[in-house]
């Protein structure tokens, strides 16, 4: 298949996904796992504040960008599925909520984006990089991200990061169970690589790991409920949740951990 086609390919499943607000598992297609979704936003919502504007670009439905929105002075959602973008506005009238707008975009292509708004205080990616074609735009995506953030200001992203889904199917298959296959439509980045892309535009100012709870949902609870299907809602992956944000454990859990969250600061040059 050419990186054309995977494009297009990719492109198709989030149209097709975005024509459904649940899956058939009544999971939201953007965000299956909600635990995980609380966990990636609850460590965002840590470095925002009053006064921001924030830009987030790969937003799907637009719930991530209304919860972001209550924290700071204007938000903008980010997507290029049309129907996608209809229904965030659709939730952010209904909801009242006057600081957020969304718009149809491509983070490949964010040129005409800062020619109407300009810089952001903050911009965030929630596993927006990983439905890229190909390691070379998640590169270029990197790029397009840093023109978009103000001198001082955050990059926010959890994407899909490829060491820690290797070192979670290793304690996976050390128990006993299957690794887990990462979606077709799906390309993890190597925390390595990503990180030295990320350092021509950006400093390094932490990295929120998500380990312990990618353990219990991914591995203990497995284990637990055999041999039936385990499940996102399951009452033991909320009190992982719950372990994690009051950060009980500390980063022992990197080596399964996917989807942390780095925080980069844009340098001024």
């Amino acid at each position: 298949m050419t990186e054309h086609e995977r494009t297009a390919e990719i492109r198709a499943h989030w149209t097709e996904a975005a024509r459904h607000e649940l899956d058939a598992d009544g999971a939201r297609p953007t965000a299956r796992d909600p635990n995980l979704q609380e966990a990636v936003e609850g460590a965002i919502e840590r470095f925002l504040s009053r006064g921001q504007s924030l830009l987030d670009i790969g937003c799907g439905d637009g719930l991530s960008t209304l919860r972001f929105a209550r924290s700071v002075e204007s938000a903008l959602g980010l997507d290029y599925v049309d129907a996608f973008v209809s229904r965030a506005r659709t939730r952010a009238a209904a909801d009242g909520i006057a600081n957020a707008a969304f718009e149809t975009g491509d983070v490949l292509s964010l040129g005409s984006v800062r020619a109407r708004h300009g810089t952001f205080d903050v911009v965030t990616t929630i596993r927006c990089l990983i439905n890229l074609a190909s390691s070379s735009d998640q590169a270029r995506a990197v790029g397009e991200i840093a023109a978009l953030v103000k001198p001082g200001g955050l990059y926010l992203a959890s994407e899909g990061w490829s060491e820690g889904m290797e070192g979670l199917n290793l304690a996976r298959r050390r128990a006993g169970l299957a690794s887990i296959e990462v979606a077709k439509y799906n390309l993890l980045l190597s925390r390595a690589d990503f990180e030295v892309e990320a350092a021509k535009h950006f400093d390094l100012v932490d990295y929120v790991g998500l380990g312990f709870f990618l353990f219990v949902s991914r591995v203990l609870q497995p284990l637990l409920v055999a041999p039936e299907r385990p499940s996102h809602f399951h009452p033991l992956n909320k009190v992982g949740l719950e372990v994690e944000q009051r950060c009980l454990v500390g980063r022992q859990f990197d080596f399964c951990d996917y989807a942390g969250l780095y925080v980069f600061r844009r340098r001024a040059s």
